[in-house]
């Protein structure tokens, strides 16, 4: 019984898993499209785009139209990229979630070399 309810908790959880996956691929052009918009246009709308064949681009939105946006690039380059080529834009540089674990485990490593004082300083 115990084996049967582990393996049903196994399938949903590799099948949630799964799903979730599916669901942030799902990134279509619509949502592509309103986040380009929502960044708005020059130098101050740096971004990081990820293409659907594994490449990346890296610079500032220099124009968006109906169907396609340009990326002004390193060495002044233009790159004009369809909504429907991108998989995601992003800011460049570290997530928040990358910036709190940083600051985290700064803080964890604070409080042990102040316990471990605390406990030397105890000694015999």
């Amino acid at each position: 019984m115990k084996l049967r309810i582990s393996l049903l908790v196994l399938a949903v959880l590799v099948n949630s898993q799964f799903m979730l996956a599916q669901a942030k691929e799902g990134n279509g052009p619509e949502r592509v499209k309103a986040e380009v918009l929502k960044r708005g246009t020059g130098e101050k709308a740096r971004v990081k785009v990820k293409l659907r064949n594994g490449s990346e681009v890296r610079g500032y939105i220099s124009k968006a139209d109906q169907d396609t946006f340009d990326i002004h690039g390193k060495n002044n380059a233009n790159v004009t990229l369809a909504y429907a080529d991108v998989l995601s834009v992003r800011k460049p540089g570290m997530s928040r979630g990358a910036k709190i674990g940083i600051a985290a485990g700064g803080a964890a490593l604070v409080i042990a070399a102040l316990a471990a004082r605390a406990i030397a300083s105890l000694g015999p």
